[in-house]
């Protein structure tokens, strides 16, 4: 994948909150405020914050970026330690292959909700002001 591009791995409406999202990228980073653009629709979304896995945080495993100011975490629940320790070497995969869960909302609230999965969005423009 080139710079300045993220493909869609996962994304899931979460009501109240807006759109969980696997972002796939070998940036460093992606800032709050950043606008990811479809070049076919224009339809445009805007970077509300990074998330972070807590299984990774707990494992200080988790990887950051200067960038990204503006984050929060989600917690998984495990049956057994087994199952934890696959969700670690998961997660940790999808590092490795520069996946990573951002918020992100549309910006036009006339545009579909949500990007397909596999789509590649060009990094379009970074703000400074909020969202």
């Amino acid at each position: 994948m080139e710079r300045n591009f993220v493909k869609i791995v996962e994304c899931f409406n979460i009501t109240g909150l807006g759109l969980l999202t696997e972002l796939q990228h070998y940036e460093n980073g992606i800032p709050p405020n950043t606008q990811i653009i479809d070049s076919n629709t224009d339809e445009t979304w805007i970077v509300k914050k990074r998330v972070h896995h807590g299984i990774l945080i707990l494992d200080k495993s988790e990887k950051y970026f200067e960038c990204e100011t503006e984050s929060m975490h989600v917690d998984s629940v495990f049956k057994t330690q087994s199952e934890r320790k696959i969700a670690v070497d998961k997660e940790l995969d999808k590092r490795k292959n520069g996946v990573y869960m951002y918020l992100i909302k549309a910006e036009k609230k006339k545009q579909k909700s949500k990007p397909e999965i596999g789509t590649e969005l060009k990094i379009k423009k970074r703000h400074h002001n909020t969202v």
